[in-house]
């Protein structure tokens, strides 16, 4: 055999061999074809197995903001939010012998500042009574899926086009019925709204998106300011005759109900091809990689030298109404799927945050990038109850206070490149 030969042996040995170290459990190509100590090895081919999970009590009680409207996603379906507020016992201290008169009741919402959709097609919600008390479970908290019931007919309805990064409010007047009601109680010392009692009688509201008008997610700041009920009444024969009362949303038990109202495909149907990270239904990714170890038998001693992940978003997944996420991480959890630790940075003091390569002129180059040298080095060889899995998620504020969503392809859009050392011998 003639050098030529050899050397065509050797290149197309050396390519199978690349090609299957991560799925042929019993190759043992190119064990004998070098003289050197150890060989240098770069691939990118090795499998990584994406499943979709979900968080099964999702906390959106007491954040301070609440997330209300419609979110129609074009691969996951029609997402809405109910924004549940219940309110703290205002004073009063008008004397009894005055004469009052009611002017107005009026909710004052203020954005926060998060939104996601379209942001100039008018909007319509609708304000409701609630029939029943909101309480906090057993663990101080009310999850997303909590429902409360209310009155079928709302105390008001109102249109707009939402400005949620101009620091605009929204001024929503109350029916007049509910206001009147409320100032005689509270001027006549009615028992019913007595410091006891108050919660029992105005048990807070229910704000809900119009499901044929509202295409837009967004999120409104909750505090003694903010989503709080005025009472503009008037005294009369008085100079300064105009006057408020003040009802204050109870911040601890506020919370956001979150419900997918049209399905286009779920995770579970779509996880052959796509997964997905999806904050307000609690939708994360895990990753496995099932044939890590089939690099072991390339040798007598194999390290790892580098490990990066690569996860791209599907085309077409994001816009100007919907940007990628810009804070991804990725946490160990054992065979039970219980979080044991997390990816963390180069110091080993803080969680890696995934960085985001986008390519503004070609959208498929876009990626997440994750550096788990450190994970993969742990994992290798290991088997059984001893595996772990990556979990893939957004952040714990993201999940609670936003709608933020990344799609990606579970093919061509996760790549784990790995480059290490094979020794013939040690």
């Amino acid at each position: 055999m003639n050098f030529r030969h050899l050397m065509f042996l050797f290149l197309f040995s050396s390519l199978l061999w690349l090609f299957n170290s991560c799925y042929d459990e019993t190759n043992t190509l190119g064990e004998s074809l070098t003289d050197t100590a150890f060989r240098n090895i770069s691939i990118d081919t090795c499998t990584v197995i994406a499943s979709v999970d979900k968080i099964d009590s999702l906390e959106t009680s007491g954040k301070g903001l609440a997330l209300l409207g419609q979110y129609k996603n074009p691969t996951w379906g029609t997402m809405q939010a109910h924004a549940i507020i219940p309110y703290l016992r205002p004073g009063y201290s008008e004397e009894i012998d005055a004469v009052v008169s009611l002017d107005s009741l009026v909710l004052t919402l203020h954005y926060e500042g998060y939104s996601i959709g379209d942001t100039t097609q008018l909007q319509e919600i609708s304000v409701y009574k609630l029939t029943e008390k909101v309480e906090l479970n057993d663990n101080g908290y009310i999850y997303s899926h909590t429902t409360i019931p209310y009155d079928a007919i709302p105390l008001a309805t109102h249109r707009f086009i939402p400005h949620p990064k101009r620091g605009d409010l929204l001024e929503i007047r109350l029916s007049d019925e509910m206001g009147e009601d409320l100032l005689t109680r509270f001027h006549e010392n009615d028992d019913a709204v007595s410091d006891d009692r108050f919660e029992d009688y105005f048990k807070g509201i229910c704000i809900v998106p119009n499901a044929h008008l509202s295409s837009v997610m967004q999120s409104f700041s909750i505090s003694d300011s903010s989503a709080a009920i005025t009472l503009y009444y008037q005294v009369k024969d008085e100079l300064e005759n105009q006057k408020t009362v003040v009802f204050k949303p109870n911040t601890a038990k506020q919370f956001s109900h979150i419900s997918q109202t049209e399905i286009t495909v779920t995770p579970e149907e779509a996880e052959a091809y796509q997964s997905v990270l999806f904050a307000g239904m609690g939708w994360f990714t895990v990753f496995d990689f099932p044939y890590l170890n089939n690099i072991q038998q390339q040798g007598e001693h194999i390290t790892i030298e580098s490990a990066l992940l690569e996860i791209k978003p599907a085309i077409n997944s994001s816009d100007g109404f919907n940007p990628l996420p810009d804070s991804v991480y990725l946490y160990i959890a054992d065979e039970n799927n219980v979080v044991t630790d997390a990816i963390m940075d180069y110091l080993g003091t803080t969680v890696q945050g995934g960085v985001l390569y986008e390519d503004e002129t070609h959208q498929e180059n876009t990626y997440y990038g994750f550096d788990i040298t450190d994970f993969i080095k742990q994992e290798l060889g290991s088997f059984g109850m001893y595996k772990h899995n990556l979990q893939f998620v957004l952040s714990e504020d993201d999940y609670a206070q936003t709608f933020r969503n990344l799609t990606f392809d579970n093919q061509e859009g996760i790549t784990l490149k790995l480059r290490y050392k094979v020794y013939e011998s040690f």
